[in-house]
This record gives C-alpha cells, sequence and structure tokens, in this order.
C-alpha cells in the first residue's frame, strides 16, 4: 500500500498500521491534525480507532521531544497547557509550538557529586547503572505525583516543567531529598527515600533556579521538541546564580513571580508550608540587561537564621536603590554585617597580620571590628579608616566557608565602589594639607614639620594629624561633595550571566 486512495475493505489492519507508521517515520505525517486529514476517507471502526491511537504515540514518540511521554491521565495540567486537544479524539491533539502560554513554569536543576561519581566508578558499571536509574526512572516518577514533566539532560543537569508554584517547587525539594541519603525535608509529604540498592549512592547537593508565574508566558517548543525562550534562559541563570552563592551546598533560587504565585496557591488552596519553608529576599539580579527581583528558598531549619537579618538586607537594597551613598550605604552594609555575624553559627578563623603574627577571629571580634569601622565613617569622620577596615573585613569574611555569599558579593562590591570616593578624597585632602599646613600647626610644629620632613615615618604621622583635624575642612561636606560629583559612577549592580 503507497497511498491511503489504495485503501479498501480487504486491508488489512497491518498493512495500514505500517503504511502510516512510514509516513510519520518518513516525517510526511507530522501532527495528528495531519493524521486525520491523510485518513479522512476511511471509516472509523474500533480497529481503525487502536491505529490511529498507535500512530498518535509514534508522532508523540518522534516530534515532542521534551513531551514525548504525556498523555491527559499522567499529566492532566501539563497536558491542558501545552496541548491543542482534538474535538473527538480525547485522547490526542497538537502540541503548541511558539505560542504564549498562560501557565508555566521551569526548573533547572544541576546535581553536584554528579561527575566526580561518575569518575571514580568509572570501572564499576552496576554502580554507574544504578546511578542511570536513579536519574533516568526514579525522578521521573517523583515529579509525576506533582503533575510535572522531568526530563535529565547533559548527564548531571534535570529540567522541569509544571503548570503551578506549588507542584514545581514540590518536585525540586522532593528531588533534594532523594538526592541525600538522610532525611532533610521537614514534611513526610515531600520527603523521599531512596530503595533498595540506591541506599549505597553517595550524598549529592543540588542547586536549582525555577522560573515562570507571569500571566503569559512565551515558550517555544521548536521542531526536535526542545524548549526555548525567556522563561528557560531566566531559569537557567537562576541555577547558575544559585550555583555562585552556593557552589558546594544544595540552594534554590526563584523569581517573585513564583514567589507570590506560590504564597497565592497555597492561600487559595488553604494549604500552608509555614513549617517547613521560609523565602529571603535576595534583592535584584540583572541577566543581559533585564532585572529580576529573586528570593532564596529555605526549607532547612538550620538556615532559617537567614531570616534574622532579612530587614537589614532590604534596608541596604532601599539605599542602593536610591543611591544614598553619602550616609546610609555604609552604615546599611555595616548594620547588616553585624547582624549577620551575630546570627549565623559560631566560627573560628586565623588571620595573617603584616607583622608576621597571627590574629585569632570569631564572631564578636569581627563584629567589634565593623562597630569600629561605622564609628569611623559615622561619628569620626575618618573615611580612610573606615574603608581600610572594611577593606579588612572582607578580606576576613572570605575566609569564612559558611558566610553568606550573597551578603559577602554585596559587601566586595561595595567596598570596591566606595575605594573609588577614597582615592578623590585623598587627593583632594592632600591638596588642602599643603595649603593649609600653616594655619593648623604651631610655628614650632611647622620647624619641626621642615626638618623632619625627610624623615617619613615622623612625616606621615604629622600629616595624619593635619588630615583629621577638624580645622582642616568639614571633612561630611567634603565627602557628600564627591560623591555628588562621582553620583553617575556610583551604581551597583550584582550580574549573572551564564556559566
Amino acid at each position: 500500500m503507497k497511498d491511503i486512495s489504495e485503501y479498501s475493505a480487504d486491508t488489512s489492519i497491518y498493512e495500514l498500521s505500517s503504511h502510516l507508521y512510514e509516513r510519520i517515520i518518513n516525517r510526511k505525517i507530522n501532527t495528528f491534525s495531519e493524521l486525520r486529514e491523510y485518513t479522512s476517507g476511511i471509516t472509523r471502526g474500533s480497529q481503525i480507532q487502536i491505529v490511529l491511537m498507535n500512530a498518535f504515540k509514534l508522532i508523540r514518540n518522534l516530534h515532542w521531544g521534551f513531551f514525548k511521554d504525556i498523555d491527559y491521565p499522567s499529566y492532566p495540567k501539563v497536558w491542558k497547557e501545552i496541548v491543542i486537544p482534538d474535538t473527538d479524539y480525547k485522547y490526542a491533539g497538537n502540541l503548541k509550538r511558539n505560542m504564549t502560554i498562560s501557565s508555566i513554569y521551569i526548573a533547572m536543576l544541576d546535581i553536584h557529586g554528579y561527575t566526580k561519581f561518575c569518575r571514580q566508578s568509572n570501572r564499576n558499571l552496576s554502580m554507574l547503572e544504578l546511578l542511570d536509574s536513579f536519574m533516568q526512572g526514579d525522578i521521573g516518577k517523583i515529579t509525576q505525583e506533582n503533575n510535572v514533566v522531568s526530563r535529565r539532560a547533559r548527564g548531571d543537569e534535570i529540567i522541569l516543567v509544571g503548570t503551578n508554584a506549588t507542584d514545581i517547587i514540590n518536585s525540586v525539594l522532593s528531588i533534594i531529598d532523594y538526592f541525600s541519603k538522610r532525611k532533610i525535608i521537614n514534611n513526610d509529604e515531600l520527603s523521599r527515600r531512596r530503595p533498595g540498592a540506591k541506599i549505597i549512592l553517595p550524598d549529592m547537593h543540588v542547586t536549582a533556579g525555577i522560573a515562570g508565574g507571569k500571566i503569559y508566558t512565551p515558550l517555544i517548543i521548536t521542531e526536535d521538541g526542545d524548549l526555548s525562550g525567556d522563561v528557560v534562559n531566566t531559569a537557567a541563570r537562576l541555577q547558575a546564580r544559585a550555583n555562585k552563592i552556593s557552589p558546594t551546598e544544595t540552594r534554590v533560587v526563584i523569581t517573585n513571580h513564583v514567589h507570590h504565585r506560590f504564597l497565592k496557591e497555597q492561600k487559595k488552596a488553604d494549604v500552608s508550608h509555614e513549617h517547613s519553608l521560609r523565602f529571603f529576599n535576595s534583592g535584584v539580579i540583572e541577566f543581559k540587561g533585564t532585572a529580576i527581583s529573586l528570593y532564596i528558598l529555605l526549607f532547612r531549619e538550620k538556615d532559617f537564621y537567614h531570616l534574622n537579618y532579612q530587614d537589614e538586607m532590604l534596608a541596604l537594597y532601599d539605599s542602593l536603590k536610591r543611591g544614598l551613598w553619602k550616609n546610609k550605604v555604609f552604615p546599611d552594609l555595616l548594620n547588616l554585617l553585624k547582624k549577620v555575624l551575630n546570627s549565623m553559627p559560631g566560627f573560628k578563623i586565623t588571620a595573617k597580620l603584616g607583622n608576621g603574627n597571627h590574629l585569632t577571629l570569631q564572631n564578636l571580634e569581627l563584629i567589634k571590628i565593623c562597630d569600629n569601622s561605622l564609628g569611623c565613617y559615622s561619628e569620626r569622620r575618618n573615611y580612610s579608616k573606615a574603608l581600610n577596615l572594611l577593606d579588612r573585613i572582607c578580606t576576613y569574611l572570605e575566609s569564612i566557608p559558611i558566610f553568606d555569599i550573597l551578603v559577602l558579593d554585596y559587601a566586595v562590591s561595595i567596598n570596591k565602589i566606595y575605594n573609588t570616593i577614597l582615592d578623590t578624597y585623598k587627593s583632594e585632602i592632600e591638596n588642602l594639607l599643603e595649603s593649609k599646613i600653616d594655619k593648623i600647626l604651631s610655628q614650632e610644629e611647622l620647624i619641626t614639620y621642615s626638618l623632619v620632613k625627610k624623615h617619613f615615618q615622623i612625616y606621615e604621622e604629622l600629616r595624619n594629624y593635619v588630615r583629621n583635624s577638624g580645622e582642616l575642612v568639614n571633612k561630611k561636606a567634603l565627602w557628600y561633595k564627591i560623591i555628588d560629583k562621582e553620583n553617575d559612577k556610583l551604581r551597583l549592580s550584582i550580574y549573572s550571566g551564564k556559566v
């Protein structure tokens, strides 16, 4: 049978099936609509119905790519969102290709430790097969329970697609719990234990980015069934951001739209994850010209201490947004650092001093240095010392493995900007020093100054005395003047590009 026109009552069901399958495989029929049109002249009987159903499964397998395994009974929510259903055949339909979808969520997950495990087990095929079954089969079953489609990509990456924030977040949390040998999700409905021999697989951390939640989401499903569009790119960049702020630990970063929709869904369903989930506002991040407000999802009790400094973090965001570099950004940053140091678990670090000695620092000692820096800036107007102390603080914080990397990011970036101001400020002070030194020092001091000018140490001490004198200049006014002058350069944005 070369054409459907040759079909007759005597044509076997197997010959018809073979003919249709051949046309589908050769891409002469790519959609269920085309299949219906091609077979429109055939009387529909029960056997023909079976042929069309199987032919549709083949179309789905060959042309639906990411969604090749979905059907209405297994994924009813996703089906309604990404399929244009056939009016007569409830089991079939056409995949939306380049359309604006009203409710779609994408999660990108990266599995830490996967590559290391594969390298260590490269001669143990049974272990590699166990891990492959773990990722290929088990993850799909977990997400299907939440009406979320999952696909493995590039070995250690997993992509999830769902139709509401609750389903996608629940799926991500269940996967995180499954990759851990110990229970880390304080919710029995979401917690997943490894069955049988898979308990011997190692702990693996997960970083994830979740995007979506906008009223209209442009999602492109290519001819091969791959996913493309802004929501996919955003999820990938959020996952990269999660990797940056948590390179060795599990971390989930979501957009403000996902956060808003999740809370709205919880309220509508009269269900609350309040006992197990928290959200930390992590500010605005720029992604290639687009600014997105982000939240970090907190699901382990040991991480809830981050919320202790949420107010200080929000105060810093506001100061930066309003450009209050004169009198708000610096104190807001130091108050934030103090609150973090006071809230986080205890630590002890050893810092090397310039004279070869070592200094042991714990939370309280660093808080005192922050107080000193803040006092130099806000009360004593000693901006040079304030920034010098902030330099030291940033160096110390970088050596604390458990310190919040997001906060450190802001501290280092703000410190860098203030140091550009300090360079100009110092230059202005030096110019004023030479012109006004005779009005500040006594005659005897001027004689001494002239005599010891060649001796660097004494010379610098006297100059520092003049620099710090309130008679030299209204330092606060000068500092503010320079900030106004450099205002165009005073813009801080945390950028996260592709990894």
